[in-house]
């Protein structure tokens, strides 16, 4: 009995550890990432050990996200309190029975790190995130540029796109994408001239060789705003960005249901078809998802074929199946039941940071929201928008307890 209490202290050491857990965070995210490059087909062995890296994060997350569950227990709930511990319980086991669904448990994982990672400070999430993924953008393309790696190429009309040792031409520019939003936040968009100089010159770069425009001119915009904040420009236009700022916040839960109609009215052709090809087939390709597919309460399993390098021999012949819209991904993969709590619960969050003044995690918010219009954004791998969500209701439950208190 000693023993195994001794071991129970041992291990809530351990799960209390900050360090600890953003190690197995970015032990997790390597096992992730590293499903998309060409080490597994070059080298088979490798595969086995990103298995064993995305197993050891989802065990220690479950353990993680039970522990601080626990903590929520012993307190005397309120109402507010009790909706807020419903709501993730649902959410929680609505993606667990995904599991058994879909076949895989990415992204209950990605739920689960989102939980325990909000009881962390934004910033530090954000500061090894921001590292961690500048240092995959560096390390994966010197590697295929050694010949380690396979630099998988495609065509889009008479664009050669190249995946720089990824699966997909797309990949490492949703990563540098990432990366550079949170660095810009955690600089508050004062960026010396140099940098403007090296982000714009970098997205240059990844844009000409994998041809992916939506995070080239994200990126821009990026330098556009420091640019501003050095010139004192920001003040100027501050009635406009709080304008905007009240509008997304107001208006955010319509952003899921208008990428949805805007999918849904592809079958009227006219229009429609022209703004499917400016975004690339999206409308086309997930509205046939949406009739071959369905809609179900926890998801449905079917396998997804993108236009990277790795399958362009299924997509030559039969063409993309690639769900390229977040909200859409969470709705069609994973279902509606934990689509519509997670809506509720992103909007909830929102909503407490507007009343907070909260600028930069709206900024953040904001883009990921945006993305996930028309590429994977809140279902992307490099998102914090379940560490957002739950660092939101984590605040509007403590403000709670607060006032229960007094």
């Amino acid at each position: 009995m000693n023993k195994l209490n001794h071991l129970k202290q041992n291990l809530l050491v351990i799960l209390a550890n900050e360090r600890i857990t953003f190690l197995i965070f970015i032990l997790y995210y390597i096992g992730r990432i590293g499903a998309y490059t060409t080490f597994g087909t070059q080298w088979p062995i490798t595969d086995k050990g990103f298995q064993l890296l995305r197993m050891l994060g989802a065990v220690y997350f479950a353990l993680q996200t039970i522990r601080l569950g626990m903590g929520y227990l012993k307190d005397k709930h309120s109402l507010k309190q009790i909706m807020i511990m419903v709501g993730f319980l649902i959410l929680a086991v609505s993606m667990g029975i995904n599991v058994f669904v879909y076949g895989s448990y990415l992204y209950l994982t990605d739920l689960l790190i989102g939980f325990t990672l909000s009881h962390i400070s934004l910033r530090k999430n954000l500061k090894v995130r921001c590292y961690l993924f500048f240092g995959v953008c560096i390390f994966i393309p010197l590697l295929c540029a050694l010949g380690i790696l396979t630099n998988l190429m495609t065509l889009r009309g008479e664009t050669m796109r190249y995946a720089l040792g990824f699966d997909y031409t797309t990949r490492i520019s949703g990563i540098f994408g990432f990366a550079t939003l949170y660095y810009c936040c955690l600089k508050r968009f004062d960026l010396r001239f140099e940098e403007v100089f090296m982000l714009v010159f970098s997205s240059l770069l990844i844009n000409l060789l994998t041809d992916t425009r939506t995070y080239f001119f994200l990126e821009l915009g990026f330098a556009l705003l420091a640019i501003m904040k050095h010139y004192h420009l920001i003040d100027r236009f501050k009635k406009v960005f709080l304008a905007i700022e009240t509008l997304f916040v107001h208006f955010m839960p319509l952003a899921s249901i208008m990428t949805l109609l805007l999918t849904l009215c592809y079958r009227y052709g006219g229009i429609f078809v022209k703004i499917d090809k400016v975004l690339s087939s999206r409308l086309s390709q997930v509205y046939a998802d949406l009739i071959n597919y369905g809609l179900y309460p926890f998801g449905v399993k079917f396998s997804m074929y993108g236009n990277g390098g790795s399958q362009v021999n299924i997509t030559n012949l039969f063409g993309s199946n690639y769900v390229d819209a977040g909200f859409l991904q969470l709705l069609i993969l994973i279902g509606f039941v934990p689509f519509i709590i997670t809506i509720i619960m992103m909007y909830f969050s929102i909503f407490h940071f507007y009343q907070k003044k909260m600028h930069y995690e709206l900024f953040i918010s904001f883009i990921i929201v945006f993305l996930s219009m028309f590429s994977a954004g809140m279902m992307s791998a490099e998102s914090v928008m379940y560490i957002l969500m739950f660092y939101g209701l984590r605040e509007i439950y403590n403000a709670n307890r607060r006032v229960q208190s007094e």
